[in-house]
């Protein structure tokens, strides 16, 4: 092209004119095919960018399929061996259930004997049989059963009792719903005029016609065996009593306004702490009028040391609030301060605040929502880096399912020993990978989560009382997806209050294997006896003192609590 031009530029200084002429025609010529060159190779590169960028947005729409397929189809174990390498995510196995790791460290600490006995077959008529457990504290009926016709004796002597043949049976009654008729007898003297009668006993519930149990039946079969109450008035009415569920509704409320100083000094307690997780679901909340829900939340805060053998009782406070706005989570917090274990979720960095009230946080993340990250990209993708990274990741539960239940300061001195050389190596890792990877893969984005939160999830390292995941209180939180899912929304914020009371007293019972319903008997037992409120701090669950109604609360399966838990 440079050489046409040159050409054209001598023959333009000719002597002949036409000679003029064809040189400036085929010059013009020449720098229009340049130019439309030009226009074509932007035009090619453009398309070519496009095409990759386009290809880039197949991969990851067919990442993001996969992944759906996943959740819905796929195994739900997070956990890997080594022969998964080898065998396609959608060739394994599915697991009905989850299986984090804390589960295997709870079976291992249970089971004393060798792996091979566990595998040996029962005896036959046995198998699929579980060892059924009485408690002693069941009511027993006896029923002597002597032959119809007397003992078949043919003398005259008669026959003298031998021994017996005793044979136990379990039995069950429905619920009885019954009426108390109390008559109060009046007196009068007729010789000095005078009358007297006795007192009605002290109730939680002055001049109502249903009777205290009549609360506590309302209250713990919703938020302990999570019943809506339009069920208990079927069951009721199968007994014939015409009871409407906006008035079970109405018992449950009054017992929750009954139980909201017990409330707000559990919060309180819990602000007391060392060290506490928190999360947050969802609680569908009904919009007045317009016949739709609109989605609230539920904040949660616990406490659970038994891990490393704390000495506080664990415990659980919920608060109902109708956005997912930081704000609620730093007022529910109060003055709480020290070390708060939680999920990526932004609205927890105000937490971190110099000016904060009281004292800014410490952050610490967790590690299975970082796993679960990377499983789902190796799953979707079919990623090797992914799930080498899981792998690595595998390699941290398994010294924390060894340090499971020993004080913090040994379990600090050897997750320093073997955990933080793991976790450096990891990190310079995926500071390497994130230079050779497409960014807006999964892959890329569970790299871009890790770094995130590169500090916080360091925080384990340096402090035994902190756990490596946030499974504690997502385990907590598991009962207000039931309520949620058979129950639908909440009907008032009113509403919502009273089932963050109800939730927190009755959680927290089962933290400390407390039976709910004989823990709620004796809370009212003590306000019928005029508790003052100074002393209601005596009647949180871990104060209870029916130990016939407790068995030995076992510490919950790492299973994740819901959707929202999986989705930070």
């Amino acid at each position: 092209m440079d050489a046409i031009q040159e050409a054209c530029e001598l023959l333009a200084g000719h002597q002949d004119s036409s000679v003029q002429e064809v040189a400036s025609v085929i010059s013009t010529h020449d720098l229009a095919r340049d130019r439309e060159m030009v226009v074509l190779q932007a035009r090619l590169s453009t398309a070519t960018a496009q095409i990759k960028t386009l290809r880039a947005e197949v991969r990851r729409q067919a990442e993001i399929i996969a992944k759906l397929k996943a959740m819905h189809f796929g195994q739900a174990s997070e956990k890997t061996s080594k022969r998964k390498r080898d065998v396609p995510p959608e060739d394994q196995p599915q697991a009905p259930e989850f299986d984090e790791p804390e589960d295997d460290a709870e079976d291992s600490a249970n089971n004393d004997a060798p792996q091979e006995n566990s595998e040996l077959k029962k005896a036959r008529g046995k198998r699929g049989r579980q060892q059924v457990l009485i408690p002693a504290h069941l009511r027993r009926e006896t029923i002597v059963i002597e032959p119809k016709d007397g003992p078949p004796c043919m003398c005259e002597r008669g026959a003298s009792l031998a021994g017996e043949q005793r044979v136990e049976r379990l039995a069950y009654k429905p619920a009885e719903v019954y009426v108390i008729e109390e008559v109060y007898p009046k007196y009068c003297c007729r010789k000095c005029s005078t009358f007297f009668q006795a007192k009605a006993p002290e109730r939680v519930f002055d001049y109502s016609r249903f009777d205290d149990t009549m609360s506590l039946a309302a209250v713990i079969s919703k938020f302990a065996d999570f019943l809506p109450h339009y069920r208990l008035q079927e069951i009721f009415g199968r007994s014939g009593l015409k009871i409407n569920r906006s008035t079970l509704w109405r018992l449950a409320k009054r017992t929750g306004d009954v139980l909201r100083p017990l409330y707000d000094l559990l919060i309180s307690d819990l602000r007391q702490s060392g060290k506490l997780f928190m999360d947050e679901t969802r609680a569908p909340l009904q919009a007045p009028g317009l016949g739709k829900t609109k989605t609230a939340y539920m904040w949660a805060m616990t406490r659970d040391d038994r891990r490393w053998k704390g000495n506080r009782p664990p415990a659980v406070a919920f608060r109902f609030a109708q956005t997912r706005e930081g704000v609620h989570g730093e007022s529910f917090l109060g003055n709480f301060a020290g070390t708060l274990q939680v999920d990526g979720y932004a609205g927890y960095k105000r937490l971190t605040a110099a000016d904060r009230v009281g004292a800014p946080l410490v952050l610490a993340y967790c590690w299975a929502h970082v796993r679960r990250k990377f499983f789902e990209a190796w799953k979707s993708g079919k990623s090797e880096k992914a799930f080498e990274i899981v792998e690595t990741i595998d390699d941290l539960f398994a010294i924390e399912r060894g340090l499971k239940g020993q004080p913090h300061v040994v379990r600090q001195a050897e997750r320093a020993r073997q955990s933080a050389p793991i976790v450096d190596a990891l990190f310079k890792d995926l500071e390497a990978l994130s230079s050779e990877i497409m960014m807006n893969s999964l892959l890329g984005e569970a790299i871009n989560y890790t770094m995130k939160l590169r500090e916080g999830l360091k925080v384990f390292l340096t402090d035994g009382r902190v756990e490596i995941d946030n499974n504690p209180v997502e385990n907590v939180i598991r009962p207000l997806a039931l309520i949620r899912k058979n129950s639908l929304f909440a009907g008032s914020l009113i509403g919502g209050e009273i089932w963050a009371i109800l939730s927190s007293l009755l959680g927290t019972c089962k933290l400390n294997g407390l039976e709910p319903y004989a823990y709620l008997q004796w809370v009212f037992e003590k306000i019928r006896a005029k508790t003052p409120l100074a002393d209601y701090h005596k009647l949180l669950p871990w104060n209870c003192p029916l130990e016939r109604y407790t068995d030995d609360a076992e510490e919950p399966k790492s299973e994740e609590a819901d959707e929202d838990a999986a989705n930070p």
